[in-house]
């Protein structure tokens, strides 16, 4: 409808064109007619089809997309037609002007058969009763070729029509996949980025932490030798040797620091999934993910899982592991609790993922800016999915994450 609209100059030289076409047609009987009779029928039939072009411009193509104007627009162009054919049957090329106008206001294929098909037989009746009964046998083929090829035509334009939005909705449909297929393919890279990262940081800088805290704490342990066996010498040797263990003291103590700090990172980013398939189920993640928290700082944390395999796609399985790595980190870094208990419960269509602490809490109202929470949020808002924080200080911090079980099934 956009493009007929947007193409109406067209419609203007079709319709103005023929039925200027057909009034000279209508003028020149008039001119030539023998009698009086029918000298002002063929002016009369010349008047209405000038006044076509009137009746079009004051409607226009703007009568396709409104049903009121649309139907005006074929009653008055159907009595012109008939006053001109009835009166000039030499006209009668005119009436192919009124069926494509029917096939775009009615834009039901049956509506407009059944519309051609009255308009068809309605100037065929006015023409019969103006000419005479036996006229009929004349005017009958040509209305039902009319009414014929309309509808052929007709429907062939609404199938190619249909055809093609079908296709131009697959076409949207396959550009929405490409792009959805596009985002898990950012995100699967980017979680086997940190997996790699993580490993990385395991086999690299944690190890050279270690050995650095453990380097610092042998020297450490050698000055305090050395300046227990060195009693006898002077003040400013024994100065010194302390001044040196307890330089070493703070170098293993940052080393300590630094290698808790990396081995944070690796928590975060490590994957969760078991390389085995036999076990690299998403409940079994999850109680890895807890087990090693569990191990890792020594707080009492449990998991209480009660999705089945298989409930989760994949996207939404990466989506609620990050989101509970996320979590837990917070805890980790920020809660200082004794007590964690995670849970996975469905809701429906739903998944809800649940983190509770009894760690040292916050107001809500002014939430630390180093929690990661909005990165939480992120990760759950990118299939749809919610995040609520209740929390006080003093006690103790939820966390709850809502997401589909489905991400693909989203609104």
């Amino acid at each position: 409808m956009d493009f007929l609209v947007r193409n109406g100059r067209w419609w203007h030289l079709l319709i103005v064109g023929t039925a200027l076409a057909n009034a000279v047609v209508a003028g020149f009987v008039a001119v030539t007619a023998r009698t009086a009779a029918e000298r002002a029928e063929g002016l009369i039939a010349t008047e209405a089809l000038l006044l076509i072009p009137v009746v079009w411009l004051v409607f226009g193509v703007k009568s396709f997309g409104d049903r009121r104007r649309g139907a005006a627009l074929i009653v008055l162009m159907t009595l012109l037609v008939t006053v001109a054919m009835v009166l000039v049957p030499w006209t009668g090329f005119v009436q192919t002007l009124i069926y494509p106008l029917v096939w775009l206001v009615c834009v039901s294929a049956r509506r407009s058969i059944l519309v051609s098909i009255a308009i068809a037989f309605g100037i065929g009746a006015a023409s019969a009763l103006h000419n005479g009964v036996e006229e009929i046998p004349n005017i009958l083929p040509g209305q039902l070729f009319s009414v014929a090829a309309t509808c052929g035509i007709g429907l062939s334009i609404s199938y190619a029509w249909r055809v093609a939005d079908e296709r131009r909705e697959l076409l949207e449909q396959l550009t929405a996949a490409q792009g959805h297929v596009l985002e898990l393919s950012r995100q699967s890279g980017a979680s086997v980025e940190r997996e790699r990262i993580s490993r990385d940081l395991h086999d690299t800088l944690a190890q050279t932490l270690a050995g650095l805290a453990m380097l610092a704490d042998r020297s450490a342990k050698d000055i305090s030798r050395l300046r227990d066996e060195e009693g006898a010498a002077g003040e400013a040797a024994q100065a010194a040797l302390l001044a040196q263990e307890e330089r070493a003291d703070l170098i293993a103590s940052l080393a300590r620091d630094a290698l808790a700090e990396a081995r944070v990172l690796i928590a975060e980013n490590a994957p969760v999934r078991s390389a085995d398939p036999a076990v690299a189920t998403f409940p079994d993640a999850v109680a890895r993910l807890v087990e090693r928290f569990r191990r890792e700082t020594g707080v009492l944390a449990e998991a209480q899982i009660e999705v089945s395999p298989g409930a989760l796609d994949r996207e939404s399985e990466v989506v609620l592991l990050r989101c509970a790595q996320e979590a837990l980190s917070n805890s980790r870094r920020h809660a200082h609790a004794s007590n964690v208990h995670l849970s996975v419960t469905p809701l429906g269509t739903s998944v809800r993922l649940q983190i509770e602490d009894d760690g040292r809490g916050f107001a809500l109202d002014a939430e630390p800016a180093g929690f990661g929470l909005a990165s939480l949020r992120d990760r759950a808002a990118a299939i749809g999915g919610l995040v609520s924080i209740s929390s006080e200080p003093g006690r103790g911090t939820i966390v709850t994450v809502t997401i589909p079980a489905r991400a693909g099934d989203r609104a």
